[in-house]
């Protein structure tokens, strides 16, 4: 049953919420800590721990009081150790690296005021916290923590279509699937995730591409307006003109500034459409690497198709997939006969493609990222060549070779290269509503996003499939770097630990970021008792 919890967002938090009354850009004191404990009524709950600064005990003695105080704040709202929500929370995360951590609580929360009430108290036992949407991060720490407050914002999962129909009101919690089978109903989408499984949250705050970022960009130049909960507990209506500085933030920033409880999509007309799946031999490669070439210089003839490719090693076996989109019910359309001549003269030996719907496509894209196995996202970003992409190609092959053998789990070993172009028809979106923080711009021209993904099942092949990520980045990069290919964006949502996407966006944008930070989050509670995600020095 679907929760309410957005439907009922003024009626159950109306003393948090701060809302802009005014076309004019907004400003923003935070509260100190006490008026938020007293605000929220935690006043006897907290009366008898010491302040974060002298509350002695190291993590896990400073997490166990604040577990102890949220059972009492939010008796059914906190799921411990040894219950059966508590596993089945733990072991629903996609990634196996998350879903071994151990955190001493998770909140499940039901309301806003809950979040804010899990919030105090992680400031005030200096706890350290981690907010969940969906859990498709790879990244250890993005949305669990060993021993900290896990802020479960799954039952934000309402969808909403305005009566004009343009705008679409999602929560956090809500997953792709769930936002494209609610719009597909009124012949509309928005430009979100690609794979049903994946979080709105996380998705849309580092980015986010789409099938159909050929119309509007990533799914955060799409958002009209955040619903933030701040570290003081209210929430700010967030837009181009009440809080024009932290709207930058929220595009790309990250989770470095405040907990978004609802998203505000503009929504894009999209009934069926043809798409699907196609599978060739790896000897394909130059023809599918020249395709994706040609049509990443091309893309302005038809910013309806979208490409993605990849190549991929599996069960002992290599095959190459190249993903359509059209955004329109026309099989093979003149840009992709046009762009792809050459891989059109190979057969596939599957083809999936069809008129579907927005649904069907990202279910069909999730199955190929199953749950529970170790992963490993890595990324970089080149310059259009399909010289590059052909030696990226050979140097992954040749190295998953050299290890293929030496994994303690051959079944569950799965290597993949995929390419995804970024075109200026793209790029040129970057900059609608004052822009975003990523830092690219149609000036680049063509750029061709990658992202290294390895899937496997024994921890104890990490540091042998890590070695083997940085192998073939270190190659491909020295390659790309002598030809002038490489290119500085990192995009948050496919790095790894180790790399800084924030960084990545150019010294002003995080000159900007770093004044959002000091304006609206001063205490660095999102820096500091949120580490897990990519901060702003990195």
């Amino acid at each position: 049953m679907r929760s309410h919890a957005l439907s009922t967002w003024f009626l159950s938090s109306i003393t948090l919420v701060a809302t802009a009354m005014s076309a004019q850009a907004q400003s923003y004191i935070p509260r100190p800590l006490d008026d938020m404990i007293k605000d929220l009524g935690l006043e006897e709950y907290v009366k008898d721990i010491p302040s974060g600064d002298n509350l002695e005990g190291n993590v896990a003695a400073r997490c166990i009081i604040a577990t102890e105080v949220l059972r009492r704040v939010l008796p059914s709202e906190v799921e411990m150790p040894g219950s059966g929500a508590y596993t089945s929370n733990k072991e629903s995360y996609w990634a196996q690296q998350q879903s071994t951590l151990s955190p001493s609580c998770f909140v499940a929360a039901k309301s806003p005021k809950s979040v804010a009430k899990a919030l105090a108290i992680s400031r005030v036992t200096q706890c350290p916290f981690a907010v969940r949407s969906g859990g498709h991060s790879d990244v250890p720490g993005a949305s669990n923590t060993e021993e900290g407050i896990v802020i479960d914002l799954r039952a934000f999962n309402d969808i909403k279509v305005s009566e004009d129909k343009k705008v679409a009101t999602v929560g956090p919690g809500a997953t792709w699937a769930e936002v494209y089978r609610h719009l597909d109903e009124y012949g509309l989408t928005v430009i979100g995730g690609r794979a049903s499984t994946v979080g709105v949250g996380g998705l849309a705050l580092g980015g986010g591409m789409s099938y159909i970022s050929g119309r509007g960009g990533f799914a955060c130049d799409n958002v009209l307006k955040f619903h933030v909960m701040m570290a003081d507990g209210h929430i700010l209506e967030v837009d181009e003109k009440s809080h024009p500085l932290l709207y930058f933030a929220l595009r790309g920033g990250g989770n470095n500034f405040g907990i978004v409880l609802r998203f505000d999509f503009e929504t894009y007309p999209l009934g069926e459409f043809w798409g699907g799946i196609r599978v060739y031999p790896v000897e394909a490669k130059e023809a599918i690497n020249g395709g994706l070439s040609s049509f990443n210089d091309n893309a302005w003839d038809d910013p309806d198709l979208a490409v993605i490719t990849s190549f991929i090693h599996r069960s002992g076996n290599w095959y190459s997939t190249v993903i359509f989109d059209y955004a329109k019910p026309q099989a093979n359309p003149p840009i992709l006969t046009t762009n792809f001549a050459d891989l059109l003269k190979y057969t596939p030996s599957r083809d999936t493609s069809r008129i579907t719907n927005m649904t069907q496509f990202a279910v069909e894209l999730g199955q190929g990222t199953p749950p529970g196995l170790r992963q490993q996202f890595t990324t970089v970003t080149y310059r259009n060549s399909a010289e590059v992409q052909n030696r990226m190609v050979d140097i992954f092959m040749e190295e998953v070779k050299n290890i293929e053998g030496r994994m303690s789990a051959k079944e569950a070993f799965a290597p993949i290269v995929a390419f995804q172009p970024i075109p200026p028809s793209i790029s040129s979106k970057f900059s609608k509503r004052g822009g975003n923080a990523l830092g690219v711009s149609p000036d680049d021209g063509p750029l061709i996003l990658v992202n290294l993904c390895f899937q496997w099942s024994n921890a104890a092949d990490d540091q042998l499939v890590i070695s083997t990520i940085d192998r073939v980045l270190e190659k491909t990069n020295e390659f790309a770097r002598s030809k002038g290919l490489l290119h500085d964006y990192i995009y948050m949502n496919y790095a790894a630990p180790y790399q800084k996407p924030v960084t990545s966006y150019g010294a002003e944008n995080v000159k900007k970021l770093r004044k959002a930070q000091e304006e609206y989050d001063p205490s660095l509670v999102f820096e500091r008792l949120q580490p897990g995600g990519f901060k702003l020095d990195m």
